[in-house]
This record gives structure tokens, sequence and C-alpha cells, in this order.
């Protein structure tokens, strides 16, 4: 193994590195509200309609508003 090859193996390894830790970030977070609204639930202070929306939006796949008119009186 030639210095270049060697060089850019190390600084794959380290990229690879950084952006494993800063996915931990990310989803260390993700998972931490998905259990606070976990135990919402579980607490029977949210509904099942809220969880949804809730998880949803934690996952980024639905809005961003945190209440649906229509379906809050679940």
């Amino acid at each position: 193994m030639d210095v270049t090859s060697e060089v850019d193996m190390t600084i794959r390894l380290v990229s690879e590195h950084a952006l494993t830790r800063v996915h931990r970030k990310k989803y260390q977070g993700v998972h931490g509200q998905l259990f606070l609204i976990w135990e919402q639930y579980e607490d029977h202070e949210t509904t099942t309609t809220q969880l949804l929306w809730a998880c949803s939006r934690i996952a980024s796949l639905g809005p961003d508003t945190s209440h649906d008119q229509v379906h809050d009186e679940d």
C-alpha cells in the first residue's frame, strides 16, 4: 500500500467515525423524544392519535404542528 492510498484510507475512516458520531447523537435525541411521548401515552396523558402524530413528526414524516383540531378530541 502506497502512502497516498494509506492517507485516503485514513481520511475515509476518520470521516466515517465522525459521521457515526453525528448519527449517534441525532438518534439519541430521536429515541429520547419517542420514549417521552410513549410514556405520556402509557400514563394516559395523550391519545393514540396524538401519539401517532407525534411519532410521525419526530420521524420527520408528518406535519410540523403538534395539534390536529380534527383528531384532538379522540
